[in-house]
């Protein structure tokens, strides 16, 4: 007997224990011993009858052989095409791990072998052969009833002798069994209820028929489901392959090449596939994957696309190890680049991601060392947006980065502090969010850090700033910070002049500019109400701007150190408490900065007289005290600043004279708004040649307006209401072509308009209500062609309203109510002045009748036409089409009829007392119509 018989059958594919370590042989050998069989008998007996009954047919021996042949070269192509599969899906699939997945299925089908012939053996009392296949249930001993190598398997409702086999057609557990047969290989023929169960006889007879066992023989292929009445088949090559396993076969190449080309594409893009083909991008490809923050397999990722780019033709005289710098600043910069819109958004992108070196992409834009290693990246105004890349970090020989003013681009600052060699950061206007992280204090070299106006939080600035010492521009405001409240004392700093001093922003004895402005300080690391009187030790500074921070107390006379200053910028603080040993109000001392151009202490409440030192500071150019609480006069010291352009005193107390000294030709803004100034305009106002603002409404001025105003050509707003102002307008004022406003509410002028005013034809608002010119309104109104707001209201005004001022087309407010107007209402005004909303009338002496024309006014809102008692006749039915009326007013005339035909339809039409209006009490009316729930449209008649 050959040795393959010995192991269990003719060419059996199942591995010995030698070849699994499963103990398989011992299994066959087993079960054959049960069954009574002598080893060898059967197959011998089958291979005689085979021979005898079948002399055309192919030797049972040449079919095991065969067969196994196909098997192992079966096996052979599965585990190359599932290798290849697993290569390219996930490289760390190992051939052991393989072999281990099949041997557990070998061992699987083996105990599933024992358990079934079991139950066969216990149903039927069969015996099993030397090949280790159970006896077929109703077959005698020595019947033979199989074809050799191939196993016989029951069908799902098969029964032998009548006897059951205990599977049934959803047994999972036997389909499970038969596929791992067909996974591994193992031919097989299935006996389906297909033959006659009447007798056990005619179901023998088809069973050992030799012709149907041939046809198994030649037909069913390793691994198939074999019926022993019928196999579907196709031919193919002039071979018979079962259509089972045709279609299995189709099924699993379609897979296989679906694997092929779409796991390559969905999920390692084209990166993979391209650094197959070249050994030089697998090296570029591990390289980047060690430094990229973001998948580089997503292709749609800002790493996934500067990855396929870094693959592409443009990279390809890189290599690792020789390159690897290089590789990481070209990444670096294209993650950069897809990251904040460069494709999309940048309005300048140089040769960014071309094949040059990096250095050449852009001269503004990337800067590089001698070692052609980026130092600097100035992509400032650029319309960048999106998130800052975390590879940025990864530029280590970076000086300066400038990123400023690209509101799209946020972020967090994180990875910044990893660029130790920065000596200059600019993110100012951008939207970055989050904290300051302590990683920041590794920037040791940072001269100039500026992050003004994004959106960062928190305390931690304040404990790590300071750590930078070599610090010379400095600008955190417009941020969101938190207050320090981690002391909740007050510090008495008078009695602590270090202050830790080592410990915060006053420490950084290098810093030329330091701006903290709108944040919030109160009751910080360093604030506790006061400036420190250590600011005295910044006397490198130049700027110093903590507006809006929440600093209270009285200013510290160690400013007058910071000699190097020249913008002090505290507005709108709480400055008007006193602290030990601190002077009310402005500290005489900032007289010694003699280079101060710019101090503002506007909206402080600090208090107190202007000091005269301030007329020491000759350098001065912009001096903004307005709302400061200020006392006493303006000290005629103030005349020397010859260099002075703007100066705003407006919204305090001060009193006495306007000093002559201050008008000279470099003024451009002189605001003296709501003070207690008195005294005349000085004559001097005509050496302020350059002067376009003078406001010195709300004060006590006396005297009539100088004619020398002429002079002061450039003057664009002229306001002077509420004063004691007499006399006539000087003739002189139409000299002033540039004037779009003039204010001259509640004086006593007196006398006509000047007809020079024709020639302000830049002229928008004008406003002299609460005069007294008692003259006729001047035809050369009508030139103002620009003019929006024309208020004449109480001037004593006379005669009627020329038919020039028809040319003020761009007139929305006209008041000429409570003067001596007579005559008829003009009816072109509806038809030219479209552009009228607010239109006063009342209180004159117009007579005749409501012009139907001015149902014409096309936006008119309120309309009033009160207190004219000559006005007869009844309110024009067209008037109904006038939409944007919301106000009539008409009390007080003579007019007749109802108003209710005003009310639009979707209105009501009610009670002035219905629409919670509160009635005039010179209207002298018993009821007033009112239309609408809300007001929408009121009229005010007298009842009739």
């Amino acid at each position: 007997m050959s040795s393959d018989a010995k192991n269990g059958g003719g060419g059996s594919p199942i591995p010995s224990d030698s070849d699994s370590g499963g103990g398989r042989g011992d299994v066959w050998d087993e079960e054959a011993n049960r069954g009574g069989a002598t080893p060898g008998e059967n197959d011998e007996e089958i291979i005689g009858e085979k021979e005898a009954n079948n002399s055309g047919g192919v030797d049972g021996a040449d079919i095991h052989a065969n067969m196994h042949n196909d098997i192992v070269t079966e096996e052979a192509n599965r585990n190359v095409m599932t290798m290849a599969v697993n290569a390219t899906i996930e490289e760390q699939i190992t051939q052991h791990a393989f072999n281990e997945s099949l041997h557990a299925q070998q061992d699987a089908y083996r105990s599933y072998q024992e358990d079934f012939v079991g139950r066969v053996d216990s149903g039927t009392g069969g015996a099993a052969t030397e090949s280790g296949l159970g006896q077929q249930p109703g077959v005698e001993e020595n019947q033979e009833a199989r074809v050799p190598g191939i196993m016989f398997i029951p069908g799902p409702d098969y029964t032998g002798n009548g006897v059951h086999t205990g599977y049934n057609s959803d047994d999972q557990e036997r389909d499970e069994f038969l596929e791992g047969l067909a996974r591994l290989g193992i031919p097989f023929v299935e006996a389906d209820p297909v033959f006659p169960v009447e007798n056990a006889e005619s179901q023998h007879a088809h069973q050992d028929s030799p012709s149907l066992r041939n046809e198994i023989a030649e037909e069913s292929p390793p691994g198939d489901f074999v019926h022993a009445e019928h196999v579907p088949t196709f031919d193919i090559f002039g071979r018979k392959i079962p259509r089972m396993y045709a279609v299995t076969v189709a099924c699993l190449g379609a897979l296989i090449l679906a694997i092929a080309i779409v796991v390559p594409t969905t999920l390692l893009s084209t990166n993979n596939a391209n650094t197959e083909e070249d050994p030089r991008k697998v090296r570029i490809a591990n390289e980047i994957t060690t430094i990229a923050q973001g998948d580089v397999k997503n292709q749609y990722s800002p790493q996934g696309l500067a990855m396929a780019w870094m693959l592409g033709e443009n990279n390809t005289q890189m290599d690792v190890p020789r390159d690897s710098e290089l590789i990481k600043q070209r990444f670096t910069l294209a993650v950069l680049f897809y990251s904040t819109g460069g494709e999309s958004s940048w309005t300048e992108t140089g040769n960014f991601l071309s094949a040059d070196h990096v250095c050449e992409w852009s001269e503004q834009q990337v800067g590089c060392d001698d070692k052609d290693e980026v130092t600097e990246l100035n992509l400032a105004d650029n319309e960048l947006g999106g998130i800052l890349p975390r590879e940025l970090s990864y530029l280590s020989r970076l000086k300066h980065l400038n990123l400023a003013r690209n509101p799209g681009l946020s972020g967090l600052l994180s990875e910044i502090g990893e660029l130790s060699s920065l000596e200059t950061l600019d993110f100012s206007d951008n939207s970055f969010e989050g904290t300051i992280s302590a990683n920041f204090a590794n920037l040791l070299n940072l001269t100039y850090l500026s992050l003004h106006n994004n959106d960062l939080t928190g305390t931690e600035w304040s404990t790590i700033v300071p750590r930078l010492k070599n610090l010379r521009h400095l600008d955190l405001g417009k941020n969101k910070f938190s207050p320090n409240y981690a002391s909740q004392d007050p510090i008495d700093l008078e009695y602590d002049t270090g202050y830790e001093a080592h410990r915060n922003i006053f420490g950084l004895t290098h810093l030329e500019y330091l701006d903290l402005s709108e944040i919030d300080l109160r009751f910080s690391q360093f604030f506790q109400f006061d400036i420190p009187i250590t600011i005295g030790n910044l006397v490198n500074l130049t700027v110093l701007n903590m507006a809006s921070s929440g600093i209270g107390g009285r200013l510290p006379t160690q400013l007058g150190k910071l000699i190097k200053l020249e913008e002090m910028l505290l507005s709108r603080n709480e400055l008007g408490r006193a602290g030990i040993n601190q002077s009310e109000g402005i500290p005489t001392e900032l007289g010694e900065l003699k280079e101060l151009k710019r101090m503002s202490l506007e909206s402080t409440d600090i208090g107190g007289e202007i000091p005269s030192t301030l007329g020491k500071l000759t350098k001065l150019e912009d001096l903004n005290l307005n709302f400061a609480g200020l006392t006493g006069q303006i000290p005629h010291e103030l005349g020397r600043l010859d260099d002075i352009v703007i100066l705003k005193l407006g919204g305090n107390s001060l009193n006495g004279p306007i000093p002559a000294g201050l008008f000279h030709d470099k003024l451009e803004e002189l605001l003296l708004l709501d003070n207690e100034l008195s005294g005349s305009i000085p004559a001097e106002i005509g050496n302020a040649t350059g002067l376009q603002y003078f406001l010195a409404g709300g004060n006590r001025l006396e005297g009539s307006i100088p004619p020398e105003i002429g002079n002061a050509t450039a003057l664009t707003a002229l306001s002077l209401y509420d004063n004691m102002l007499s006399s006539s307008l000087p003739d002189t004022i139409g000299n002033l072509l540039e004037l779009d406003s003039i204010e001259l509410d509640g004086n006593g002028l007196t006398g006509e308009l000047p007809s020079s005013m024709g020639n302000l034809e830049k002229l928008m608002y004008f406003h002299a209500a609460d005069n007294s010119f008692g003259s006729t309104l001047p035809t050369a109104l009508g030139m103002l062609t620009a003019l929006q707001e024309l208020g004449l209201t109480s001037c004593g005004m006379t005669g009627g309203i020329p038919t020039e001022m028809g040319n003020l087309v761009n007139l929305s407010y006209l008041a000429l109510d409570d003067n001596e107007l007579s005559g008829p209402f003009p009816e072109w005004m509806g038809a030219k002045l479209q552009n009228l909303e607010y239109f006063y009338l009342g209180w004159n002496k117009f007579n005749g009748t409501l012009p139907v024309e001015w149902s014409e006014f096309p936006q008119i809102i309120n309309l009033q036409l009160q207190n004219n008692n000559l006005l007869t006749g009844t309110i024009p039915e067209e008037w109904a089409n006038i939409t944007t009326l919301t106000g009539l007013y008409l009390h007080g005339t003579n007019l007749t009829g109802g108003a209710s035909f005003l009310c639009r339809e979707d209105l009501g039409n009610n009670t002035c007392e219905d629409c919670g209006l509160t009635v005039d009490s010179a209207v002298e009316c018993e009821c007033c119509a009112c239309c609408g729930d809300h007001g929408e449209l009121s009229v005010f008649m007298n009842s009739r």
